[in-house]
């Protein structure tokens, strides 16, 4: 959820830097690598042909949307975004699997 915030304080402060951009993308990659493993553990994906679709379509939305800050100069994301609203849906997924088990996601 902070992951927005942290930019838009460096810029405002004038201590954003390449380096800095640089280090926030890549943690932001391998974060959503994470994310992504969580959310095909919690669904029970399992090592099937739909493992590898979860991966390309999360890489790709945040492929293109780098492409489109390092072409546009800027990152427009919406109201509602994958950043902040995929945050709170993998938390979300997480408390009701905690309060209910996984098994409601196989059936």
């Amino acid at each position: 959820m902070l992951d927005e915030m942290d930019g838009k304080q460096a810029r405002r402060t004038g201590n954003s830097s390449p380096l800095g951009l640089i280090f926030d993308h890549g943690v932001d990659a391998f974060s959503l690598g994470f994310q992504t493993l969580i959310m095909m553990r919690i669904l029970q994906v399992g090592n099937n042909t739909l493992a590898p679709i979860f991966f390309f379509t999360a890489y790709a939305a945040f492929h293109f949307a780098t492409l489109e800050e390092y072409y546009l100069g800027t990152l427009r994301l919406p109201p509602g975004n994958g950043v902040s609203d995929g945050s709170v849906l993998i938390v979300g997924a997480c408390l009701v699997t905690g309060f209910t088990g996984n098994d409601m996601w196989a059936e």
